[in-house]
């Protein structure tokens, strides 16, 4: 279910990065795009958005909006793009549902209602299949920032600053990995700079494990990443899963009451037990 708040919504309060505003399908849009992305369309946004042109999206609150709509229509191609991506409150985050070229092909299909809508250039970036990628991470204290550098491996071995790498940077956590910020685009020294939110809470000493990864222009996670410890934002003073009476926690440590209420459901049992077999034999010596 893809969901586009209302256009006020979006002006206040859904802010898109400045880099993502300008960013452009890496293709031209054609005949095979929109039908494409129309098969996209109904099977993951009709629900909420409605036929386009027809205003019966769903009643919900913020309201979808229609996509032939002018207010919809006003936004840039990378600014569509970004919401479908990223996306905020009851609409799902795409990204890690529908692959790049999906994404575009809806922006491309939702555009196929606009007489007056003219492509910008295509990106036409050359994908990073078989593009070899060194990444590097390291905390800058002075910027209070995370750096990402990425340079890509020629053929004779050298390597030099790569330019337009999409990056992913994720935090470790107990279960997986939590992504931090959004995806951000290399600059001409392929370097990347990430800022560490305040929430963010790192182990006892105050650090967090980061995975930096590159994503590909199909959507998918390419297998370039690099790991590093750096300092978070705050320590986490909390006890670790381990160390307190929990479910999950050791047996030894198990919460009290389980204990209890484990013993004595165990008590009854072999105490209503007992009681049939002895019920048994004092009806048959009777």
């Amino acid at each position: 279910m893809m969901i586009f708040t209302a256009p006020k919504l979006i002006a206040e309060e859904w802010v898109v990065p400045d880099e993502q505003k300008t960013k452009t399908s890496p293709y031209l849009f054609n005949a095979d795009t929109v039908k494409k992305g129309e098969t996209v369309y109904i099977k993951n946004c009709q629900s909420c958005h409605g036929n386009p042109g027809k205003n019966n999206w769903a009643k919900i609150s913020p309201e979808p909006g229609d996509p032939a709509s002018k207010k919809f229509q006003e936004q840039t191609d990378g600014e569509m793009f970004y919401r479908i991506s990223s996306g905020k409150g009851p609409m799902p985050e795409f990204r890690n549902i529908l692959s790049e070229n999906e994404r575009w092909n809806v922006v491309s299909f939702i555009r196929s209602f606009n007489p007056d809508y003219i492509q910008p250039n295509p990106e036409i970036r050359a994908g990073y299949t078989g593009r070899q990628i060194v990444l590097s991470l390291q905390y800058r204290k002075e910027l209070e920032k995370i750096q990402v550098t990425a340079l890509e491996v020629t053929a004779d071995k050298k390597k030099i600053p790569a330019k337009d790498v999409e990056v992913i940077l994720f935090v470790k956590r107990y279960f997986g990995r939590m992504q931090l910020g959004d995806p951000k685009i290399t600059d001409s020294k392929g370097e990347i700079f990430f800022d560490i939110p305040d929430h963010l809470k790192g182990d006892r000493h105050g650090f967090v494990d980061l995975i930096a990864m590159v994503h590909d222009k199909s959507g998918k996670t390419a297998e370039y990443q690099v790991k590093a410890t750096v300092p978070a934002g705050k320590a986490n003073l909390a006890p670790s899963l381990t160390d307190t009476r929990a479910w999950w926690s050791t047996r030894d440590k198990a919460p009290v009451w389980v204990i209890l209420s484990y013993s004595l459901a165990v008590i009854f049992v072999w105490g209503f037990i007992i009681r049939i077999v002895f019920s048994v034999l004092r009806m048959r010596k009777m």
